[in-house]
């Protein structure tokens, strides 16, 4: 079974999918910690405080998430930097802000994801701070990418372990619907380029390929897996597709339900709520930190605006965040009345990074 038709499985069978999710943690512990992987420990006090439902927890987090910059190239509509609706002044972390923050948090981080409301290679410091990553011993560090702006040859030498290039579509006009202002005939040459200097350099950078499946594209949904795979990527993924509402999901949504997150019978009344309704859980609260390019901790990647800010990193240490009063509440009232929270509203919730 692959892991898509696994993963349709779960969605279609939400008692199998909440199993899942609540024993993936420590699946993946069990797997790290006869290793010594960096961040077992961590994560092992954290799964305690998991398992106990307390919102103080004992581990500090190992999987980082970090915003080089809040700006991108495209203007993809249902993306709030896409469209403008961020609210939050547009910014590049610095370099000696990211060996800040890398100062407070490296030791103990297992994975880096060198992406989130922006395009990353946009910062002009980007391949440097992913070195200073892999420089610091963190074990994995990987990055997602419009690929109109990355430099193939930095991309391949910078340590970088895994780069996704995503495109819309295996046409121009396709990829142009949603991937407004893209040029996919330049994605496609960079990744063909990152491809053969991979080959050509003898590199272990992994490098993947995702395309959202929307109404406008899902036509294209088997040329792109073909594509691909000739093109030699390591992984070409379907990515079933997020909408923030009933509007957006009438315009992109695919014809095929079985990509959808959301329910089929909400939505045809009106309504937008996940198929799988959150169960006062998520993982994410206690394995996981997100920071934005100004320093600030959100909760997760559900909070693009930074509305929910638990601190700022730049200005505070770890210890003063992870179990402020603040970030505490917060869990308490995901155990408690996860509903009742704007964030969760269309989450399904995520489970804990796997431990590299």
């Amino acid at each position: 079974m692959t892991g898509g038709s696994l993963k349709k499985m779960l969605r279609n069978c939400p008692p199998c999918y909440r199993l899942a999710r609540r024993l993936y943690p420590f699946a993946t512990l069990l797997a790290a910690l006869p290793r010594g992987r960096r961040g077992s420990w961590d994560h092992l006090r954290s799964s305690f405080s998991l398992l106990r439902g307390s919102n103080c927890v004992a581990g500090r987090p190992v999987s980082l998430t970090l915003e080089p910059t809040n700006v991108c190239n495209l203007r993809c509509p249902v993306c709030e930097t896409g469209s403008g609706e961020l609210g939050r002044s547009p910014r590049a972390m610095t370099l000696a802000e990211f060996r800040a923050i890398l100062g407070k948090v490296g030791k103990h981080t297992n994975s880096l994801l060198f992406y989130y409301m922006g395009e990353p290679f946009l910062n002009p410091h980007a391949y440097q701070m992913i070195r200073l990553a892999k420089d610091a011993g963190i074990p994995w560090v990987n990055s997602c990418t419009n690929g109109e702006l990355v430099d193939p040859g930095q991309l391949v030498e910078c340590g970088l372990d895994e780069v996704s290039f995503q495109i819309g579509g295996m046409s121009a006009g396709t990829h142009g619907i949603y991937r407004v202002n893209g040029n996919l005939e330049h994605a496609l040459e960079n990744l063909r380029e990152t491809l053969r200097l991979r080959r050509e350099r003898k590199r272990r950078l992994r490098v993947n390929c995702g395309m959202i499946l929307m109404r406008h594209n899902e036509h294209e949904a088997e040329l792109f897996k073909k594509s691909m795979a000739d093109l030699g990527v390591d992984e070409a993924t379907v990515v079933d597709p997020c909408v923030r509402t009933v509007a957006q999901g009438e315009s992109f949504l695919p014809s095929d339900r079985s990509h959808w997150y959301y329910d089929p019978e909400a939505f045809r009344s009106g309504t937008l709520r996940p198929r799988i309704p959150h169960g006062n859980r998520c993982d994410w609260l206690y394995y996981s930190l997100t920071v934005l390019a100004n320093g600030d901790v959100v909760p997760c990647c559900r909070d693009p605006r930074g509305s929910r800010a638990m601190g700022n990193l730049l200005e505070q240490e770890l210890a003063e965040i992870w179990n402020s009063s603040q970030f505490r509440a917060f869990r308490r009232q995901v155990l408690t009345a996860q509903s009742e929270l704007e964030l969760c509203r269309l989450c399904s919730g995520y489970p804990a990074a796997a431990l590299r």
